[in-house]
């Protein structure tokens, strides 16, 4: 779904990542990528297809959409190095003609980064700020963290709990990209535009 932010056309994507085809950017927020190895280091048996797949729907969102730059949006990493940590590192090796930045995020405590991986606190872009938690600016505020989430009802009073984009008149915040992360319910204002995401569609709610 294409929407207007600050001025910006943005694509709004079920793999839960935005485009900005203008700049050619693809921006994804919390991929947590190796909780899923963190758990079973604990005892918890979690797939590491859940990872792997994560990379997957990267990579195909990379063929569709070209970008010269993908900017992540913090908790790239879950927890301290693990082998799904060289997984993501091949992956870099893989797209060396991509510019990527991470903006950091509570969850990214590596000592030590690759070369190919751009790390900063915040990120000014356009009309645009980055950041990992939101923060005031002057600028257009998009950042993660929180997961949000919204629910909403049918007419037999079942509900059903979806990620969401969402857009205040001052900042954005995109839903966890990582398959294995939960969501956080948000209290929309009126004036607030949100959108879920449903299966393989992006759906206006307010």
């Amino acid at each position: 779904m294409n929407v207007e932010v600050a001025g910006e056309q943005l694509t709004l994507l079920p793999e839960r990542a935005i485009y900005w085809k203008r700049e050619k950017v693809l921006v994804v927020s919390d991929l947590h990528l190796g909780k899923a190895g963190h758990f079973r280091k604990h005892g918890i048996p979690v797939s590491k297809k859940v990872h792997l797949n994560d990379l997957y729907i990267l990579k195909t969102l990379i063929e569709n959409h070209q970008p010269r730059q993908i900017i992540l949006l913090g908790d790239l990493f879950h927890s301290f190095e693990n082998n799904e940590w060289q997984d993501f590192v091949q992956f870099l090796q893989m797209h060396q003609g991509i510019e990527f930045i991470l903006v950091e995020g509570n969850h990214d405590i590596l000592s030590e980064y690759p070369s190919t991986l751009k790390v900063q606190s915040m990120l000014e872009l356009g009309p645009f700020s980055f950041t990992h938690i939101r923060e005031e600016s002057t600028l257009y505020n998009l950042s993660g963290h929180i997961h949000p989430g919204v629910s909403i009802k049918g007419k037999a009073r079942q509900s059903i709990t979806m990620p969401c984009f969402y857009f205040t008149n001052d900042y954005g915040v995109l839903p966890a990209y990582g398959q294995f992360t939960g969501v956080k319910k948000i209290r929309p204002k009126k004036a607030d535009r949100v959108y879920g995401i449903a299966g393989e569609r992006v759906i206006e709610l307010t």
